[in-house]
């Protein structure tokens, strides 16, 4: 137990997360983690105030009993606690997707507690494994530098006290102490990806590859944090440079008319830089949960040195245009949509991960991110409300839009193409809801898939797709399968 509570000592010391007289929120969410982060803080020897935040999100029938035994070990240890329990429904984020919704929700509930106690620091239960899998996993899905330095010990108020001690040696420590935790039964469950990389993945490459592997992920880690501190405060230099104010937190606040900086400015910056200055730029406008991936930043960046006024639309409402030798990034108007001049015509960005809402409450599609193996073998037993894209071949951004005379496309099982407009009379989709069904397109509008229908063949997935694209359509009024001809 000494050895264990030494390791986090000197996490805590390293990082300088801890100092006597801080008063310090736990999440508690029952796992051994948690119990364990709990009860290491309290042994260690800082003059501490600790209360207890756990959430029960009632997703799963044995949460009642693990905030029943958070409850429980409080009491008995006399220290203050927080239960909230709350549920999630898809339709109601805003579009945002369930796991953003979900992790906003949950850091806000943990911050209105902390004020509520007086706490000046929030401790989780991150621990060695968690930050390895997430890195590898950062690393499958694609990521640079700021995602692969991983899960960051300290942010802001909140500190991860256990980050340098793995899995096992939590076991061994709640163990000697006889702390009562309780097993989450999705953590088992193969069709979330990180549970695929714990269970399967990590083994397999430490057997087969790299029997030191973990090992090699933290230092990664750590290295791209050391990295994106020397870059953070380049970035901040040519900010202040530039004009630009940030605040307590060295970040942007939210301009209302956005940003217009020279051309010759970033032409005078390496281009990580340039690529590092651009998101933080779009982050600080972008709606909460928005994504920027690679071919965002380099689409935007190609503009620098590409023709005036070319225009780019980006994820979260964001525009990016050149003009006059400026490169202008603002909110778009309009409900940050991209809307055509015909009334009940739209062309908005596709939200990913996250559900779209399409205008004129015509329903809405959620996306996300797969692996090739989360994907079905089988296209007979997909429902034709789903759609699963090679995200490889497919240009992003990417956006919804209404279906226009003589669209054609590649259906998915047809030899060769075919007008959109023959495919809802093979479906037999009556005239008065065709509007209904949108149409994916990239920034040269190459349709994707017909939403509700068909995806485009060109666009399948195939036994050399490694990333997958995954929809969900949710129509206005009929949320049954449909089967095509």
């Amino acid at each position: 137990m000494e050895l264990f509570e030494d390791k986090v000592l000197a996490t805590v010391s390293d990082h300088q997360m801890l100092a006597d007289g801080d008063n310090l929120l736990v999440a508690v969410s029952g796992g051994v983690d948690s119990m364990t982060l709990l009860a290491v803080l309290q042994r260690l020897p800082f003059k501490l105030g600790l209360a207890v935040f756990h959430l029960n999100h009632g997703l799963r029938p044995e949460a009642e009993d693990e905030a029943k035994m958070v409850a429980e070990y409080a009491k008995r240890h006399s220290l203050p606690y927080q239960i909230e329990k709350i549920d999630y429904d898809l339709h109601d984020q805003k579009g945002k997707s369930l796991q953003v919704a979900a992790r906003e929700e949950r850091y806000r509930l943990m911050e209105a507690a902390a004020e509520r106690f007086g706490c000046n620091k929030i401790a989780l239960g991150h621990q060695a494994d968690d930050q390895v899998e997430t890195v590898l996993m950062r690393f499958l899905i694609g990521a640079g530098p700021e995602g692969l330095a991983g899960i960051p010990p300290v942010r802001g108020k909140f500190i991860r006290p256990l980050i340098e001690v793995g899995r096992e040696e939590i076991e061994a420590y709640a163990c000697a102490l006889k702390l009562p935790w309780a097993e989450d039964s999705s953590n088992a469950q193969l069709i979330y990806l990180r549970n695929k990389i714990r269970h399967s993945l990590i083994p397999y490459l430490c057997h087969q590859y790299q029997p030191g592997l973990r090992g090699r992920l933290k230092e990664t880690a750590k290295i791209c944090r050391e990295w994106n501190e020397v870059m953070e405060q380049l970035k901040d230099e040519v900010l202040i440079k530039w004009g630009l104010k940030l605040n307590s937190c060295g970040q942007l606040g939210k301009p209302t008319e956005g940003y217009l900086i020279p051309i010759y400015k970033w032409m005078a910056l390496p281009i990580a830089l340039q690529r590092l200055i651009f998101r933080e730029l779009f982050f600080s406008l972008a709606s909460p949960g928005a994504y920027l991936e690679f071919a965002h930043s380099q689409a935007a960046l190609q503009l620098l040195t590409g023709e005036d006024r070319k225009q780019i639309n980006l994820p979260g409402g964001i525009i990016c245009r050149k003009e006059n030798n400026n490169l202008i990034l603002k909110i778009e108007k309009g409900d940050q949509e991209k809307i055509s001049k015909k009334e009940d015509d739209y062309f908005i960005t596709l939200k990913i991960p996250g559900f779209t809402t399409l205008p004129g409450g015509k329903g809405g599609v959620e996306s996300r991110w797969m692996v090739s193996e989360e994907a079905p073998k089988d296209w007979n037993q997909v429902s034709s409300l789903e759609s699963y894209l090679d995200a490889d071949k497919i240009v992003f951004p990417v956006y919804l839009r209404t279906r226009k005379p003589g669209d054609r496309f590649y259906p998915l099982g047809l030899k060769g193409s075919k007008k959109v407009k023959d495919i809802f009379i093979d479906c037999k989709i009556p005239f008065s809801q065709r509007a209904q069904y949108p149409l994916l397109v990239d920034e040269k509008e190459n349709i994707l898939a017909v939403i509700g229908l068909r995806p485009d063949q060109r666009y399948r997935i195939t036994e050399d797709t490694r990333k997958v694209l995954y929809l969900r359509f949710y129509p206005e009024t009929d949320s049954r399968s449909r089967r095509l001809p």
